[in-house]
């Protein structure tokens, strides 16, 4: 691993199978310790269109994270570069060009890095058999895939697809932590699909907290399982804000955030069409519509206050957000802010003991933290700020000149990869951003002129 500063960190990663020798000069990731498959969650994956495609890309997904989780980001620079080796049952097909560019070209176009991946013949007969009992139904191509997690937009579009008369067609693939937090309609709970797999850190603990890679798990995953079920249409949940912000608000570091965007969406398809020659279509059913409105239409379906109350939005570790023994959401980073904003403008009061910072309207960034917490940063100082500092910025670019090229240069692209002209695009990314727009003024408002939020925006 290079560690020369202003020089780009590279790793070379090498998935070996149980009970197999290091390789020399290589990072070995054993499956088995570091790639942990869990059978019984394995096993619901198994329809009768299960090949050993389908494992060999679980392996792929795991040894993705395991990558982006052990190499630290440079501090000037943000790319690294990857050089990974993992074993796989039909070698010719995997190591095609097709595969690899399509594979290395979205892993690049996500995480902003280089990726080098080499495919090696597996030693290991894959146990094929498929008369296990499975809780997907093969050949049902009117189902529905979404990724389900403890976020609040994961939530909110199952529920508003429920609604919207698909109910049992859902098909949810957990990407969460939690194990069994399924909510439950008609007295049942609803099926989902756990991730078979775990990666484990321990020994090396995860060097990069900022883990961009977990686009092309959740997209891949959710893809395996519309592939197995024998439909085409994956539902995204992520709103307007979430999937575009990231890449229309000019950052002063790192790299733009794709991993919701249709752009990056487009390159998962694809992916899945090199892998499996099978069509997916990724759809993103609230994307011109803010996390408040999508949340309104939540809570008017859900009578349920858990649902969205016990949702997780916060970036930080537990470490940095927990008071008496609780975790917290801190309040402050972006996901945070964007997240209250959403509750805000959806008109619903959030208990402020959900956060570390419970009150916006402090004037003082310290003594707007809950009594007797003590981990008041810096660093958390600059999360707050850059947060607030992104919800103003892209409140900003419906109106201002300055931002208005950059706008139509992202409705053009998102033209494009939508199938619909460039007047549509322009009139529904304009109309986004205004209705943010709306709805940051009025939170802001509501806070007031003195907070330490309005000081940091000032």
């Amino acid at each position: 691993m290079s560690a020369q500063p202003n020089e780009i960190q590279s790793i070379r990663v090498a998935v070996i199978e149980r009970g197999a020798k290091s390789v020399s000069g290589w990072h070995v990731a054993e499956i088995g310790k570091e790639i942990a498959f869990k059978t019984e969650d394995l096993d619901d994956y198994r329809t009768k269109n299960w090949d050993s495609r389908v494992y060999d890309a679980m392996v792929l997904i795991a040894a993705v994270e395991y990558c982006d989780k052990a190499l630290k980001r440079p501090g000037l620079l943000w790319a690294r570069r990857f050089e990974l080796k993992l074993p796989v049952h039909d070698v010719r097909h995997w190591q095609s060009p097709m595969v690899v560019d399509a594979i290395a070209g979205a892993l690049k176009f996500l995480t902003g890095d280089e990726w080098n991946i080499t495919f090696t013949a597996t030693t290991t007969d894959l146990d094929a058999d498929i008369g296990r009992q499975s809780l997907l139904e093969w050949g049902d191509a009117g189902r529905t895939v979404t990724p389900f997690s403890d976020g609040l937009d994961s939530r909110a579009v199952s529920a508003i697809l429920s609604a919207n008369g698909r109910g049992d067609r859902i098909i949810r693939v957990r990407v969460g932590s939690k194990s069994d937090d399924r909510p439950i309609r008609d007295r049942k709970k609803v099926p989902f699909l756990n991730i078979p797999f775990t990666v484990n850190m321990k020994g090396r603990g995860i060097k990069e907290s900022s883990v961009r890679s977990r686009g092309f798990k959740f997209t891949l995953l959710s893809s395996l399982a519309a592939y197995l079920v024998g439909t085409h249409d994956v539902a995204m949940p992520e709103s307007g804000q979430g999937a575009l912000g990231p890449t229309l608000v000019p950052t002063s570091h790192g790299y733009e955030d794709y991993r919701n965007h249709p752009r990056f969406l487009r390159k998962m398809e694809k992916v899945v069409e090199a892998i499996f020659n099978y069509a997916i279509r990724f759809q993103l059913p609230q994307l011109w519509r803010t996390k408040g409105q999508t949340l309104a239409e939540f809570v008017s379906i859900e009578s349920n206050p858990d649902e969205w109350n016990k949702t997780r939005s916060c970036w930080q570790q537990s470490r940095n957000s927990s008071f008496a023994s609780k975790r917290r959401h801190c309040g402050v980073c972006a996901a945070c802010m964007l997240r209250r904003l959403s509750f805000h403008a959806a008109g619903i009061d959030e208990p402020k003991e959900n956060y570390i910072w419970e009150d916006l309207r402090a004037e003082d960034f310290a003594k707007g933290a809950v009594h007797g917490f003590d981990k008041v940063t810096r660093a958390m100082r600059r999360y707050g700020i850059a947060g607030a500092l992104h919800l103003d910025h892209l409140a900003e670019m419906s109106a201002s000149p300055m931002h208005r090229i950059r706008v139509k240069r992202s409705a053009w692209q998102l033209a494009e990869q939508m199938q619909i002209t460039t007047t549509q695009a322009e009139e529904q990314l304009f109309g986004l951003l205004e209705q943010h727009d709306r709805e940051w003024k009025a939170f802001m408002k509501d806070l007031g002129p003195k907070s330490f939020v309005a000081q940091w925006l000032a």
